[in-house]
């Protein structure tokens, strides 16, 4: 067989098991990448709307 047609089970996903799988996370997957991206915006998104929640609920009290 050549080498591109050679898979072994460190590199075919359907060959490596469930626990290796999830034990090692890729960086450079699309979705992992984009959430990673996304995280700092999201998290001060988060803590300004607590914010405003909570100064709501003073102001409503």
């Amino acid at each position: 067989m050549s080498r591109l047609t050679d898979t072994n089970a460190k590199t075919d996903p359907l060959q490596r098991g469930e626990i290796a799988h999830a034990a090692v996370a890729d960086p450079s997957h699309p979705l992992l990448a984009g959430m990673v991206a996304v995280a700092p915006r999201l998290g001060a998104v988060m803590a300004f709307a607590g914010l405003v929640q909570m100064s709501f609920h003073l102001i409503s009290q």
